[in-house]
C-alpha cells in the first residue's frame, strides 16, 4: 500500500434496472474514514479489483518566474500533478493531484519549502481551477454531484475544507468544464457538452464522443447563455483583461469527424485558437492553420499563449501577439508541456509536464508513456456497505488478466515486430513469457490483437482472443485456450472463420462462455473447455458481448444492445444483463438491470456473486475530450468503474478521473 487511504461511498443510481431501490443510509464520514492500520488490514486480506487505465504515468507542475526563465519542478510526487495555476498575488500555485487515488485540489506557497495542502477533502473528482481577480474564490470542476459540474469555493490555502462548502453553480446533467473568472469577478465563462448529444465515432463506433460549446453564466450560476455553436469542440474560454473578448480553442470550419491522425491519439486534430467578442459575435481565428493548439491563456500585455504540439506526442508551450502574429516560445524542449497560465503581475508562468519516470518495467510507452504497469497513486482501497476492496488500475489496453488469487497478471507487451504474452507482477517486474505472435497488436499497425484474456478459477488455464480487437462477423477473430504456462495452446475456432470470442471460464473451468458470429449474428455460446459441443444460448438480432460465470455457475452476466439507445449514426449502446443457466446448460431467464441511455459494459461478479462491477458511461466525461485525447491514448472518453449490489438494485461509483478505465476483474483476496 504507497499511501493512507481516506475514502467514502458514493450513491449514484439506486433505481437503475428492474429492481427495487435500496433504502440503506449513507455512513458518516467516521463511518467511511479507512485509518493506518486498518487500510494495511484491507491490502492483506481485502478483495481486489483490478482494471485497465489509460493514464500517463507521471506528470509534474513546473514554474517559469519569466520569460526565458529555466523551469522549476514543484511537485516531486511520482504520480499524476497537472492542472496548475497561480493566485493573482503570486504567493499560491493550486493545482491538481491524484496521490490520494483520486483528483484533488492542492495548494503549494511558491516561496519556502512547505508541502502541497489539500484544499477540499472530498472522494470525488476535483480539477480545473480557476482564481477570480481578486484571489478570494475558486471555480472549479467537481464530479461530486454524479458528472462534472462546476463549483466555487473561497479560497482559504490554511484550510482544508469540504465540500459541502462550495456552491454548485452549474447542477446539469451534462458536463460542465474549465471555468474562467471575467475579470470584475461577476461572470464565467465555461465549456459543456450538454446541448450536443452523444454519438458512436464514424469511424469506431463502439467508442462514444461528444461535442462541446463555449457558455458564460453569472457567478452564482444564473442567466447562462450560449455563445457557440459548431461541430466537434469549442473548449477551455479565457477572458482576456478588459472582459472584451474570450479566447478558446475550436476545430471548425470542421464538420465530419474523420479518423484519428497518430495511433495514439483519440481526436483527429485541427485545433486552433480563436477569439470572439464576449457576446459571442465575431469570431476570428488567432492561431494559424496547421498549427495545433489548445488552452488558450492569457499573458501580461495582452499576449496568447497556448499549448502547441511539435509532433504526435510532443507538445511545447508558444504564444503569439492578440492579432496572432509574432509566434515566440515560452518553454524549453527538455520535456513536454500542457496548460499555461500567468500571473498578470510579474509575468511568471506555471505548467504541468512529464515528471521522471521509474524504469520502464512493460511496453506500453508507446501508447501511455513511460511509468509503471500498476498506476503509481495504486493501490487504493475503497469502502463499500459490506466490505472494503482494493483498486489497482493497470496502465494498459485490453490485454491483460490478473491471477486470480495472486497479485500476478498475464499482459500483452507489443512492439512494432509483434505481441509477446507474459506474466508479471503487478508493477510489471519478474516477466515470464508465455509466447510471441508476429504482427498483432496496436503497435504494430495491424487490425488484428491479443486482447480479452482471463484465468480459470483455478489458475491452471488461460484463454484470450486473437484478431479482430472490433469488427463484423466475418471479420476473423478466434477463442484459444492453453495451461497456466503456456503448454497446450489450442485455437478452439479453427474449424469456422466467424467472428469468435471474449471467453469466460465456468467455475469448474470445464465450460466456456462466448459470444460467436457463427450464425450471422453475435450471440453466445456455451461449449466444453476443448471448444466442444457448442451450445448457443441466445438467438437474436442483438449483437452480445462480455460474457462472464457468476461464481456458483448458476448465472451468466453480459452486454448486450437488444434494448440500446440510438445515437443519430445508428449506433445501439449496450446495457448489461443476467442470463439463468441451469446446470444442464439450458438457457432460463433473462434479466436487464442496467437501462441507462449510454453505454454500460464489462460487467464482472465479486468473489460472493452478491455484486457486479463493471464500466459506465452514466457519469459522462470530466473534461474536454481534446484536452485528454488528443494527449493520451484514450478512445473513448467515458469508463468510471460502478459496482451494482444485485438484491437491490444499490449502486456506487467506484472511481472519479479523467482517463478510460475499463475491463475490470473482481478477485478475491491475494494468497
Amino acid at each position: 500500500m504507497n499511501r493512507t487511504a481516506q475514502v467514502s461511498w458514493l450513491i449514484v443510481a439506486a433505481c437503475a434496472g428492474l429492481v427495487a431501490c435500496s433504502d440503506e443510509p449513507t455512513p458518516s464520514a467516521a463511518e467511511s474514514e479507512v485509518t493506518p492500520a486498518t487500510a494495511e488490514l484491507a491490502v492483506a486480506s481485502g478483495e481486489r479489483i483490478v482494471y485497465s487505465s489509460l493514464r500517463p504515468g507521471n506528470w509534474d507542475i513546473f514554474y517559469f518566474a519569466g520569460g526565458g526563465a529555466a523551469p522549476r519542478r514543484l511537485t516531486d510526487h511520482p504520480g499524476l500533478d497537472y492542472d496548475g495555476v497561480l493566485s493573482p498575488d503570486g504567493r499560491w500555485a493550486v493545482f491538481t493531484s491524484e496521490r490520494r487515488g483520486n483528483p484533488d485540489l492542492y495548494a503549494l506557497e511558491l516561496e519556502g519549502s512547505s508541502e502541497p495542502r489539500l484544499l477540499i477533502d472530498s472522494v470525488a473528482m476535483e480539477d480545473q481551477a480557476a482564481f477570480s481577480a481578486d484571489g478570494s474564490s475558486l471555480a472549479f470542476v467537481s464530479t461530486a454531484s454524479g458528472n462534472a459540474d462546476i463549483y466555487v469555493l473561497p479560497f482559504a490555502p490554511q484550510l482544508t475544507q469540504n465540500l459541502a462548502a462550495a456552491a454548485n453553480v452549474t447542477n446539469d446533467p451534462g458536463g460542465d468544464f474549465r471555468p474562467d473568472f471575467s475579470p470584475d469577478g461577476a461572470r464565467i465563462a465555461f465549456s459543456t457538452d450538454r446541448d450536443t448529444p452523444v454519438s458512436g465515432h464514424p469511424i469506431f463506433a463502439f467508442t462514444r464522443q461528444r461535442e462541446g460549446d463555449v457558455y458564460i453564466m453569472d457567478r452564482d450560476g444564473g442567466n447562462s447563455r450560449r455563445l457557440t455553436a459548431t461541430p466537434d469542440w469549442d473548449g477551455s474560454p479565457e477572458w482576456s483583461a478588459d472582459g472584451a473578448t474570450l479566447y478558446f480553442y475550436s476545430a471548425r470550419p470542421r464538420e465530419i469527424v474523420g479518423p484519428p491522425t497518430s495511433p495514439i491519439l483519440g481526436q483527429e486534430g485541427g485545433f486552433r485558437i480563436w477569439a470572439m467578442n464576449a457576446d459571442g459575435s465575431s469570431p476570428r481565428a488567432i492561431t494559424p492553420a496547421g498549427v495545433e493548439a489548445l488552452a488558450p491563456a492569457l499573458m501580461p500585455g495582452g499576449r496568447v499563449a497556448y499549448q502547441k504540439r511539435t509532433g504526435f506526442a510532443r507538445w511545447s508551450i508558444e504564444s503569439v501577439a492578440a492579432d496572432g502574429t509574432g509566434p515566440r516560445d515560452e518553454s524549453d524542449t527538455a520535456t513536454d508541456y500542457w496548460l499555461p497560465d500567468f500571473n498578470a503581475a510579474s509575468g511568471a508562468m506555471v505548467v504541468h509536464g512529464v515528471g521522471p519516470a521509474i524504469a520502464e518495467t512493460q511496453a506500453v510507452e508507446e501508447i501511455l508513456g513511460a511509468g509503471a504497469l500498476l498506476a503509481a497513486d495504486y493501490p487504493a482501497d475503497v469502502v463499500m456497505p459490506d466490505r472494503t476492496v482494493t483498486l489497482y488500475p493497470m496502465r494498459h489496453t485490453t490485454g491483460l488478466a490478473p491471477h486470480p488469487d495472486r497479485n500476478e497478471t498475464a499482459v500483452t507487451i507489443e512492439n512494432e515486430a509483434g505481441t509477446r504474452l507474459v506474466l508479471a507482477d503487478f508493477d510489471g517486474a519478474n516477466q515470464r513469457e508465455l509466447f510471441a505472435v508476429p504482427a498483432v497488436g496496436i503497435v504494430s499497425g495491424t487490425p488484428n490483437r491479443l486482447f480479452d484474456i482471463k484465468w480459470s478459477g483455478d489458475g491452471e488455464w488461460i484463454t484470450y482472443t486473437q484478431g479482430f480487437f472490433f469488427g463484423q462477423g466475418t471479420d476473423e477473430a478466434d477463442i484459444w485456450v492453453m495451461r497456466a504456462d503456456g503448454t497446450e495452446r489450442r485455437n478452439l475456432s479453427e474449424g469456422t472463420d466467424a467472428n469468435e470470442g471474449v471467453a469466460g471460464f465456468s467455475p469448474n473451468a470445464e465450460q466456456l462462455v462466448y459470444r460467436s458470429a457463427r450464425n450471422g449474428r453475435f450471440d453466445l455460446y456455451l461449449s466444453k473447455r476443448d471448444g466442444t459441443e457448442p451450445k448457443a444460448l441466445t438467438s437474436d438480432e442483438a449483437r452480445e458481448n462480455f460474457p462472464v460465470f457468476s461464481p456458483d455457475g448458476s448465472t451468466i452476466a453480459f452486454s448486450s444492445n437488444r434494448d440500446g439507445a440510438r445515437d443519430k449514426l445508428g449506433n445501439l449502446t449496450f446495457d448489461n444483463y443476467l442470463l439463468a443457466v441451469a446446470p444442464d446448460g439450458t438457457p432460463g431467464t433473462l434479466q436487464r438491470i442496467s437501462d441507462h441511455p449510454g453505454q454500460d459494459s464489462h460487467p464482472w461478479f465479486s468473489p460472493d456473486g452478491e455484486w457486479i462491477v463493471y464500466t459506465s458511461e452514466r457519469g459522462g466525461i470530466s473534461d474536454e475530450e481534446p484536452m485528454v485525447q488528443e494527449v493520451v491514448f484514450g478512445p473513448q472518453m467515458y469508463g468510471e468503474l460502478f459496482a451494482r449490489r444485485l438484491r437491490d438494485g444499490f449502486e456506487m461509483r467506484l472511481t472519479h478521473n479523467k482517463w478510460e478505465e475499463g475491463n475490470p476483474f473482481w478477485l478475491r483476496p491475494a494468497r
